[in-house]
């Protein structure tokens, strides 16, 4: 009989508690709201800022792509010629080029690079494969026998990733 007065006790406490009230719900829900609000937005800057990112990564890319196939060409070649067929001019940027040379087996080849839309593309003896995309400008000039590319591609935010990639022409006649 002594936990007779512990049950009545707790009885008392019990019959205290109701739950929560429609107000303490309502603000316990608010705050759960912002809080989910807060980290949705710090996950949508972050992958923002990560496409951003793989924006400027691909661009890059691009830059280096062409700088590749265009130094690998020109080592090889014996002319260089504009988009009409006359020889680059030094100082002169133009908006194409064609490389040509022979290889060991006697056999002629041309890579002509140029712009089609927004995309740089090289045009190895029919063969035509897109180097880089958003391309803003392009130029090529040749002084002696230093050839120069200037190429500009745009990344993400209005952002201009640019290249000038100089070589020289081992073979040029």
């Amino acid at each position: 009989m002594k936990d007779l007065p512990r049950i009545s006790a707790l009885k008392v406490m019990a019959s205290d508690c109701r739950g929560f009230t429609l107000v303490e719900t309502l603000v316990g829900l608010v705050i759960l709201v912002t809080c989910a609000g807060l980290v949705s937005s710090g996950l949508f800057q972050v992958f923002s800022f990560q496409t951003s990112y793989q924006d400027d990564v691909v661009a890059t890319k691009d830059l280096r792509h062409v700088g590749s196939w265009f130094a690998g060409d020109a080592l090889n070649a014996t002319a260089a010629l504009d988009g009409t067929g006359e020889p680059l001019a030094c100082g002169q940027a133009a908006t194409s080029a064609s490389l040509t040379w022979n290889d060991t087996s006697a056999v002629a080849h041309t890579s002509t690079y140029r712009v089609s839309g927004t995309s740089l593309e090289r045009d190895l003896d029919g063969a035509v494969s897109t180097l880089a995309r958003q391309v803003v400008s392009v130029g090529f000039s040749l002084c002696g026998k230093l050839l120069t590319l200037n190429l500009a591609v745009e990344a993400q935010l209005g952002r201009t990733n640019n290249m000038t990639l100089q070589t020289y022409l081992r073979k040029l006649e």
